[in-house]
């Protein structure tokens, strides 16, 4: 009989840093491993990251991270890509810790290592927390899906970032984010 030992936040907090860089996320209890960002990925991050982080910062608008832990429930810490906190849910947050808030928004921006069942599992658990608006970034098909209120939606070239009822007035086209890297 195999006998898991699952962890608990502290325990993983306190997990080393993997040798072949990137990190890990904890899911109900397992530590999962999570591969660095390709250059690729990181541009994309960053497009999206900037224009989100000055649009918060105006009228302080609330907390806009990238790759940092959030406890969504007991046993599951996850890093989103870019993240973003209103303010009104910012409170004796802990800096050098998982975050104990919900974001409104998670982004992820898939990699060539990310199978189906680990992002559908990474959505379901991003929905089961309460977080409003999810982007899955495809930098293959140059496509967002967007998870939110309404039916899954697809955005494709010609189409911005955007969601008025949780990031009033942010835009950012796709011919953008998707701009090629060189």
């Amino acid at each position: 009989m195999n006998t898991r030992t699952l962890l608990s936040v502290d325990e993983f907090e306190r997990l080393p840093e993997p040798e072949e860089g990137g990190g890990y996320e904890l899911d109900e209890g397992d530590p999962v491993y999570v591969s660095p960002n390709s250059f690729e990925q990181a541009e994309i991050i960053q497009r999206i990251y900037a224009p989100l982080k000055a649009w918060a910062q105006t009228n302080n608008r609330g907390l806009v991270a990238a790759d940092t832990w959030f406890e969504l429930a007991s046993g599951v810490v996850r890093a989103p890509d870019v993240a973003y906190v209103p303010r009104e849910r910012i409170a004796n947050l802990d800096p050098k810790h998982a975050l104990k808030v919900v974001p409104a928004l998670a982004v992820e921006v898939l990699s060539t290592y990310n199978t189906a069942r680990e992002m559908s599992r990474k959505i379901q658990q991003y929905r089961d927390a309460g977080i409003e608006l999810i982007w899955v970034v495809d930098p293959d098909k140059c496509e967002v899906d967007v998870y939110s209120s309404l039916p899954l939606r697809t955005l494709r070239q010609g189409d911005s970032l955007s969601d008025d009822k949780i990031l009033p007035g942010f835009s950012v086209p796709l011919s953008v984010v998707f701009e090629p890297v060189r």
